[in-house]
C-alpha cells in the first residue's frame, strides 16, 4: 500500500511505442531477466487470451512446484471494498452521498468537514483525509507491521480530533486511511442493518459469485502452503497484519482469481449485476485530464484505449490489475517490493 506513483504511471501509459511487442517475448525474455536478478522471485501473470481463455505465466528464479501461488495483494484490496459500496448503493441500502456522520453518529467531530465527507469521496480519494492517520505511529511496535496495532478506537479518536487541510471533493489525495474508514463504515452499517459483516458480504457478493476460491482476508491451512514468502529485494519480510485498516490492503489472492474478477468487467455475460459494474466504472472525480477516478478504479488513457487499473505494494509484495475499454485484462502478482506497474502496462499494450 505504498504511495501510488500516478505521474510515473500516466507517463508510461501515454508514451510507449505504438507497435506492440510480442507478449510471449515480453514475459519470457524481458521480464524473466528482471525476475532472475532476484534470488527468490516468484511472479504470476494471468491475462485474457484472444480465444477468451485465461492464460497464466509463472516465472520463478528458483524451482517450485507451486503452480497457483497466493500473494497478499495490498491496495488492490480497495477494489473489493469499493465494489461492496457499489453493490449496496444499487440495492438501495446506501447512497454515494451518505455522509460519515450518518453511519458514525457517536463521534463528536472537531472538524465538521470530516463529518460531512461522503462515501463517494472516500471511494475516489477526494475526501481530503491524509494518506495515513498521524496517530498510527503511536501504537506501532514493529516497523515491518505499520498497520498491525491501529485499532477502531484509534481511528475514531483521529477522526474526532483531526482538522482537514483541504476541503472534501476538491483535490485528489490517495488515502489508505480513507479506504480503511470506508470499510469500517460499511462494516458498521451491515452489522446494524443486515446482521452480517463486510467480510461475509464481500465473500457472498463477490468471491462466491465469481468463483474466487483463493481470495480472502484469511487463508486456510492448505492455502497457507501455497502462500508465497514476501521479500524486500533478497531479504524475507512478513506479510502485513491489519486491524481496522484491513479494508485498504489486507486481502490475499491469486492471479487466476483476479482474472475471474476482471473478466466480469469485459464479458457480455457477467455474474455480477450489470448496474453494479456500470456504477463501479462510472467516473466520479477527475484530478487531471490524464487521470480520472471511479469508485476505487484509476482511469487512464492507454493509446487509443482506456485502462481501468489499481496497483498494490506491501513491504514484500507487488500487485497490478487492469482492464481496457477494448476488453483485455491482466493481473500480475509478485513477491518482490519492486513496483510492477510499467511492466504490467506493457503487457496490456502488447495484447492484440
Amino acid at each position: 500500500m505504498k504511495f501510488i506513483n500516478l505521474l510515473f504511471l500516466t507517463a508510461v501509459m501515454l508514451t510507449f511505442n505504438a507497435k506492440a511487442e510480442d507478449l510471449s517475448k515480453l514475459i519470457n525474455e524481458d521480464y524473466k531477466a528482471y525476475s532472475d536478478s532476484l534470488e527468490h522471485n516468484i511472479t504470476s501473470f494471468t491475462y485474457l487470451d484472444d480465444d477468451g481463455s485465461y492464460k497464466t505465466y509463472l516465472l520463478s528464479s528458483q524451482e517450485s512446484d507451486n503452480n497457483n501461488p497466493i500473494f497478499q495483494i495490498g491496495s488492490v484490496s480497495k477494489l473489493f471494498t469499493a465494489h461492496a459500496l457499489s453493490n449496496l448503493v444499487i440495492n438501495g441500502d446506501l447512497k454515494l452521498t451518505t455522509k460519515v456522520k450518518e453511519i458514525l453518529p457517536f463521534i463528536t467531530f472537531k472538524d465538521e468537514n470530516i463529518a460531512n465527507i461522503t462515501l463517494e469521496q472516500l471511494a475516489n480519494h477526494s475526501s481530503g483525509l491524509p494518506r495515513l492517520p498521524v496517530n498510527i505511529f503511536v501504537g506501532m511496535t514493529d516497523s515491518l507491521q505499520p498497520y498491525q496495532n491501529y485499532t477502531k478506537t484509534m481511528l475514531y479518536n483521529f477522526l474526532a480530533n483531526y482538522e482537514l487541510v483541504r476541503a472534501p471533493g476538491k483535490s485528489y489525495e490517495y488515502s489508505n486511511l480513507g479506504f480503511g474508514l470506508l470499510g469500517n463504515i460499511l462494516d458498521t452499517y451491515l452489522a446494524k442493518n443486515k446482521n452480517t459483516t463486510l467480510e461475509k458480504y464481500i465473500q457472498k457478493e463477490i468471491f462466491d459469485k465469481a468463483g474466487m476460491k483463493d481470495t480472502g482476508l484469511e487463508l486456510t491451512a492448505s492455502q497457507k502452503e501455497r502462500e508465497v514468502q514476501p521479500y524486500i529485494e533478497n531479504s524475507p519480510t512478513p506479510a502485513w497484519e491489519f486491524d481496522v485498516i484491513k479494508w485498504a490492503g489486507a486481502f490475499y489472492s491469486t492471479t487466476q482469481d483476479l482474472a475471474k474478477y476482471l473478466n466480469q468487467f469485459v464479458t457480455k455475460t457477467p455474474v455480477f449485476d450489470q448496474k453494479v459494474l456500470e456504477l463501479s466504472r462510472t467516473i466520479t472525480f477527475e484530478p487531471n485530464p490524464n487521470m480520472r477516478m471511479s469508485l476505487g478504479w484509476h482511469i487512464t488513457p492507454l493509446g487509443s484505449n482506456t485502462v481501468y487499473w489499481h496497483n498494490g505494494n506491501t513491504y514484500g509484495n507487488s500487485a497490478f490489475i487492469g482492464f481496457t475499454s477494448s476488453g483485455k485484462f491482466v493481473a500480475v502478482l509478485s513477491n518482490s517490493n519492486r513496483i510492477l506497474d510499467s511492466f504490467a502496462v506493457d503487457v496490456l499494450n502488447s495484447m492484440k
